[in-house]
C-alpha cells in the first residue's frame, strides 16, 4: 500500500484563510454570497485520486455531530472483546437525532495519539437506508470527529471476514501527534444498520487479515440485536479458524 503524499495547505486547527485585498464594494450580491458560501463548504472535504486510488481529504469536525445527541440512557449496541488483557477497557458513546429514532453510536479501544492498538467502530441505525456516502467520505467524516485527518490512502478492496466481507482500504492519518498507519474498513451487509471504523497498528502491523480477526472480536448486545446487528454480525466458523491460529 503505497501513496504519494499530497499537500493540503492548512493542518486542522489552522483556519487555512489567506489574505485578500479589500473589494472596493463592502456589500456583496446576495448570489454572490450564496456562492461563496457554497464553495467554503465544498472545500471542506477534499479528494484526488492519482496512482493507485492515493486520496486526501478534510472535512470539518463540528458538521458530522450536528443533529446527534449524547445520551447515556441509550443500552449499548455492540460490545468488544479486547485482543490484550490489561490494556484498557472500550469505551462505548450513544448519540441520536432527536426525533427520528437515528442513532450513530461509537466503541473505541485505545488512544488515537497513543502507540499501542487504535480500534473503534461506528453503528449507524436508521429506520430506512439512507444513500451511502463513499468509504472515504465516511472515513473522512469519523477521522474528523478525533481531531484527526486522511493524509494518504489506498484504492478500497473487499476481503471475507468471519463477519462476512468489508471494504477497507490503506490509510495515513494525521492528527496532533503526527502519523498513524491505519485501516479504514465498512461492512458490506448494509441494510438499517451500517458498521464501518478505523483500525491503527500498535506494535504489531495491521492487514486484512489482522483487521478480519479484530472485527470478529465484535458482538451485538441485546438491544443490538433488537436493531438488526445480528444479520451483520453473523459469524462463519471456517473464517474464524483462521483467526485462532494467526493468534496463536
Amino acid at each position: 500500500m503505497s501513496g504519494e503524499r499530497i499537500g493540503l495547505g492548512a493542518m486542522p486547527g489552522g483556519d487555512g484563510v489567506g489574505e485578500f485585498a479589500p473589494l472596493r464594494r463592502r456589500r456583496w450580491p446576495l448570489w454572490l454570497s450564496f456562492s461563496l458560501s457554497g464553495c467554503a463548504f465544498a472545500g471542506l472535504v477534499l479528494v484526488q485520486s492519482h496512482g493507485q486510488g492515493l486520496v486526501a481529504m478534510r472535512t470539518s469536525p463540528s458538521f458530522s455531530r450536528v443533529a446527534f445527541i449524547e445520551t447515556d440512557q441509550l443500552p449499548p449496541m455492540l460490545s468488544f472483546s479486547p485482543p490484550d488483557a490489561g490494556r484498557g477497557q472500550p469505551r462505548y458513546l450513544a448519540r441520536v437525532r432527536d426525533g427520528t429514532g437515528e442513532r450513530r453510536d461509537t466503541l473505541t479501544y485505545g488512544e488515537l495519539g497513543a502507540d499501542d492498538l487504535f480500534f473503534r467502530v461506528t453503528v449507524h441505525s436508521v429506520k430506512s437506508a439512507p444513500a451511502r456516502p463513499s468509504l472515504f467520505v465516511e472515513l473522512a467524516k469519523q477521522s474528523a470527529e478525533l481531531g484527526a485527518a486522511v493524509v494518504r490512502a489506498t484504492s478500497p478492496e473487499f476481503y471475507a471476514t468471519a463477519r462476512g466481507p468489508v471494504e477497507w482500504t490503506g490509510m495515513t492519518l494525521t492528527g496532533p501527534n503526527g502519523e498513524r498507519s491505519c485501516l479504514g474498513f465498512r461492512f458490506a451487509r448494509a441494510a438499517e444498520v451500517e458498521l464501518s471504523g478505523l483500525a491503527c497498528e500498535g506494535r504489531d502491523s495491521l492487514d486484512p487479515v489482522a483487521l478480519g480477526c479484530l472485527i470478529d472480536r465484535l458482538s451485538a448486545t441485546s438491544a443490538g440485536l433488537e436493531a438488526g446487528l445480528g444479520e451483520a454480525l453473523r459469524s462463519d466458523s471456517g473464517r474464524a479458524a483462521v483467526c485462532r491460529r494467526v493468534a496463536g
